[in-house]
């Protein structure tokens, strides 16, 4: 299966398939954490109409673009009037202006570090015509291309900057010269997404929001037949480190970046009036009372950003509906943590019953996460897994829980 866009650890299309293929025709499924988008596309091109939401605005970009019909002819009519607008404003550099970069010493600084003067000039040109003065009236298209300049940048071997391994999160400077031509390049790269995407094959538009799985307040009570999804391993990929080397070149700073991170599921916040006894019951449970207090906050945070979660996808889904997690397992400081008995606690807590589970070993070619290890110990066993997770809705019996900041 071919991708619109690198993305790391995303989710296995056998399971996406496997779930949707059971569900009706016009059914509307939901991914309240879309990633690369995986959910929403295939459930397009089943017959199904797909909600995705993500805090991470290139997650979401990627999910729009690969779960939407374009014209391909006017996709690609659209790209030479781009590359010949983009080259135009070359001769004229002075009349580039890009206030986020230009006002911000910070994201100027990471320009100069992660990219060369080539590359710079022409992301530059390209980036005005992109969002600082559109050319592509057709927003759509305008999406399609946005993403073919991005996956460009987030790549394993350095292209548009100088960095390698971005496309796995974990990008680092290998070469302090580059003679790539995006100019060149980005008729390829659209090709690609074109090939990818397969327009013809979507039935429905997907529709998706740039916000949070834990206030999908786009999403009505009770109007989702199933849920399918993957939520963030605890200390696991910071997918903002790799995306952030395309982000900054289509309209956000550095700062904005690190705010949405800091809001992410597991980063560091404040629960307001959660119930403490909840959580302290939960590590008696899993044997974790040997962390120490900085850890045990982290797990506690993590926790509850499940529970808020799932309580929010108890309120969207319908009666008897499902809900499909997959979810990996973590470790701190060389403690097992198992991700998936927290998940099936707080779907419990919010009035959710497992109806199934199951374990299937994650493929080399997906496993971006801490441990890589081939020891055959338990607990490196137990880190090459990943839990399926099938909740269905029952009677409501949620704890209080506090907003979080």
């Amino acid at each position: 299966m071919r991708h619109i866009h690198p993305f790391p650890a995303r989710m296995a299309p056998e399971i996406v398939l496997s779930k949707l293929s059971k569900l009706p025709k016009g059914y509307t499924v939901l991914d309240p954490m879309s990633g690369s988008g995986m959910v929403l596309s295939q459930a397009s091109k089943s017959g199904l109409h797909a909600i995705g939401y993500d805090l991470d605005p290139l997650a979401r970009m990627i999910s729009r673009a690969g779960s939407t019909r374009v014209s391909e002819k006017k996709a690609e009519e659209a790209l030479e009037k781009l590359i010949f607008a983009s080259k135009k404003l070359l001769g004229r550099r002075k009349d580039i202006i890009l206030d986020w970069i230009d006002d911000d010493k910070e994201t100027s600084d990471f320009v100069d570090f992660w990219f060369y003067s080539k590359q710079i000039k022409q992301l530059r040109a390209l980036s005005y015509c992109l969002v600082t003065q559109p050319i592509i009236n057709n927003k759509k298209i305008l999406e399609i291309l946005k993403v073919s300049l991005s996956r460009l940048i987030i790549t394993k071997e350095p292209k548009a900057s100088l960095a390698r391994d971005a496309a796995h999160s974990r990008p680092h400077k290998t070469i302090s010269k580059n003679d790539f031509d995006i100019f060149h390049e980005l008729p390829v790269s659209l090709k690609h997404v074109l090939k990818s995407l397969d327009s013809p094959s979507i039935q429905f538009d997907a529709k998706t929001y740039l916000g949070d799985a834990r206030q999908m307040t786009r999403v009505g009570n009770e109007s989702i037949d199933a849920i399918i999804t993957s939520p963030p391993y605890l200390n696991a990929i910071d997918y903002m480190r790799g995306h952030r080397l395309s982000l900054v070149w289509l309209g956000y700073r550095l700062g904005e970046l690190r705010n949405i991170r800091s809001k992410s599921i597991g980063t560091e916040r404040t629960v307001i009036g959660s119930d403490d006894s909840i959580f302290n019951e939960t590590v008696k449970e899993l044997g974790l009372k040997k962390l120490d207090s900085k850890n045990l906050n982290m797990l506690n945070r993590y926790f509850y950003d499940l529970l808020l979660q799932l309580n929010e996808s108890y309120r969207v889904l319908k009666k008897g509906g499902s809900a499909t997690y997959v979810i990996g397992n973590s470790t701190i400081r060389g403690k097992y943590i198992s991700n998936s008995e927290l998940l099936k606690k707080a779907g419990k807590l919010a009035g959710f019953k497992v109806c199934n589970e199951s374990i299937r070993e994650i493929p080399d070619n997906r496993r971006y996460l801490p441990v890589v290890t081939k020891s055959k110990n338990s607990l490196a066993s137990r880190m090459r897994t990943e839990h399926v997770i099938e909740f269905v809705k029952t009677v409501r019996r949620s704890p209080k829980l506090g907003r979080s900041r």
